[in-house]
């Protein structure tokens, strides 16, 4: 409300749907904190803050895989960001949020691709089409234009190893609907403009995969941005605890950081490939 009852204009304050505190309770969307600390997992409640009800058994397991498949990819213009922040000696939150800076049209798009497939979804109803010509409509559409489709092909695998997974769980789980047929579908369609398949990538399968679970774009967005910052928060760590300040700058030849060759497990000093413990791999 803009007014009290006699009439005078309420004093500047926030109102929202999301939370609520006293001086001894906290309430988010309606649950008590407490209540909730223990007896619900991270990704339950990120669901709940950005949703607003608790999500499904389905919806939570899907929404923690993808949490965790798009937690780290090694080095990304996000980590090599923090690091090179972070190289510059300042603290632990300036490092990752740099990082989250460097997020952008090319990195970190799932809500690109989903925006790709809601309108896809939109045209096929509008125009009458089947699921197979709405898809080929849009390829054929980004192949004249010369534009590339969002959410598809990816810099650094042929086909990314993120995407199988992803769409299996969201399969076997039940989620997978009209938005995962339509990015299934266009890369069928792929085959008839490029001449080859443009397979679809990891952030292409989450972007699908989360409209499928009812998120709008904008949260889609959001769902990376939480999850990569688990990733940012390890570079910018490591990078001040093992390397001096700097980087690069004496000595050094002149390489390309985000080079896959670079990346490989020469390079890498942490524990040696391992399988997780049969108690874990749930599925």
């Amino acid at each position: 409300m803009d007014a009290t009852a006699d009439g005078k204009r309420e004093p500047f304050h926030w109102r929202t749907a999301i939370a609520y505190k006293t001086k001894d309770k906290i309430v988010v969307r309606g649950y008590d904190l407490n209540e909730l600390t223990g007896g619900i997992s991270f990704a339950e409640m990120a669901y709940l803050v950005w949703r607003g009800e608790l999500p499904s058994p389905a919806h939570a397991r899907m929404l923690d895989a993808i949490l965790v498949s798009m937690a780290e990819h090694a080095f990304s213009p996000s980590s090599a960001a923090s690091r090179l922040i972070t190289s510059g000696g300042v603290p632990l939150h300036v490092g990752v949020a740099g990082g989250l800076l460097a997020i952008g049209s090319l990195h970190g798009t799932a809500d690109r691709p989903a925006e790709l497939f809601k309108e896809a979804v939109d045209r096929m109803r509008r125009e009458g089409l089947s699921l197979e010509a709405a898809a080929q409509a849009v390829a054929g559409d980004a192949r004249r234009a010369g534009r590339r489709l969002p959410g598809f092909h990816h810099p650094q695998h042929i086909r990314d190893p993120r995407t199988a997974r992803l769409l299996e769980l969201s399969d076997r789980w039940g989620v997978s609907n009209q938005y995962v047929a339509m990015g299934r579908a266009i890369e069928a369609a792929t085959e008839s403009f490029w001449g080859r398949r443009i397979y679809l990538n990891g952030p292409g399968a989450v972007g699908a995969i989360c409209l499928d679970l009812g998120f709008d774009t904008e949260l889609i967005k959001g769902v990376f941005l939480l999850s990569r910052t688990v990733s940012l928060v390890a570079h910018t760590y490591e990078e001040a605890r093992r390397e001096k300040g700097w980087r690069g700058s004496a000595n050094a030849s002149i390489v390309q950081p985000l080079d896959l060759s670079l990346q490989r497990p020469e390079f890498y000093d942490g524990p040696p490939d391992r399988p997780l413990p049969g108690i874990r791999k749930g599925g």
